[in-house]
């Protein structure tokens, strides 16, 4: 990106999204920062500030349609958006008949429809101008089904096929559309990387290593990048093995977390980036605590 273009960054208070956003900003982008939480999100304005970075705080519930249509608003006035990061999602945890069905279609708005909507938004003037790039925070887990995790898997499935199918759309007009498949990741909502099953076992990334493979992915015009080895690994077997291996293998990888009421998430913080059971958030997994969804 060169100097002073705008990105814009969702989920940006915490984990990938918020490394994102101070790695975009400290390359010189002007950053539209997007997360829940203000006083976070104000934080990370006056740091970048500090060292001559601009990044704009811009306060968003993505699970309402106001807060996506008030990020659309601004993504007009801005006129020029150079790049989109999708990071922002929220995770559900434990068994979908004792789940909340608020929670799980609340997640579903999160991770799915502003990812469509966002995309939506900025694409055509991108095509338009024949250049801009677009990164969606999907997951690892969008490559198979996840039993105690089912809609966010499912979520991530989607922005899986999604971006793909965009990519192939766009191709030859200069627009770069990349899905960044992590897997666990270790931030503030680890439910993935402190399971207590096999799953926690695994060696865990830092949000730096996805930021840069993702950056680093755009910049080769990837339209699908998986980090780390174990996590491509997955990925490859799930193509070789029967499904009912692999729905089985990955129900066996967890520990059943206590059942979320509420949606647990961040834009990609966990395991794309996402929470904890009892968390919803800013990042994906891809999260916040409590109430603390970016």
């Amino acid at each position: 990106m060169a100097n002073h273009q705008w990105a814009v960054v969702t989920g940006a208070s915490s984990g990938v999204g918020q490394c994102f956003a101070k790695t975009l900003a400290a390359r010189g982008a002007n950053v539209l920062a997007v997360a829940r939480r203000k006083d976070r999100l104000d934080q990370l304005a006056k740091t970048a500030a500090a060292g001559g970075a601009k990044i704009e705080p811009f306060v968003a519930d993505l699970s309402s349609g106001e807060g996506v249509s008030a990020v659309m608003r601004r993504i007009r006035e801005l006129h020029d958006v150079e790049m989109l990061v999708n990071c922002a999602g929220v995770a559900t945890a434990g068994d979908f008949l004792d789940s909340s069905l608020e929670a799980e279609l609340a997640s579903i708005r999160v991770n799915v429809e502003s990812v469509v909507s966002l995309t939506r938004e900025v694409l055509p003037h991108m095509v338009q101008r024949r250049r801009g790039q677009i990164l969606n925070v999907a997951s690892v887990v969008g490559f198979q089904p996840f039993p105690h995790f089912a809609t966010y898997a499912a979520t991530k499935a989607f922005v899986l096929s999604f971006t793909e199918a965009i990519a192939e759309e766009v191709r030859g007009t200069g627009v770069a559309v990349l899905a960044l498949c992590p897997g666990a990741i270790r931030t503030e909502l680890d439910v993935f990387s402190k399971n207590a099953g096999l799953l926690g076992k695994f060696p865990s990334l830092t949000a730096e290593e996805v930021v840069a493979a993702g950056l680093s992915a755009l910049q080769h015009r990837r339209v699908v990048k998986i980090v780390g080895l174990l996590n491509l690994q997955l990925a490859l077997v799930d193509r070789i093995l029967p499904r009912v291996v692999v729905r089985r293998v990955m129900k066996a990888m967890v520990k059943v977390p206590a059942v979320s009421r509420k949606p647990l998430g961040s834009p990609a913080a966990s395991l794309s980036g996402s929470s904890s059971p009892a968390m919803r958030g800013d990042a994906s997994p891809s999260g916040d605590s409590a109430d603390r969804r970016s």
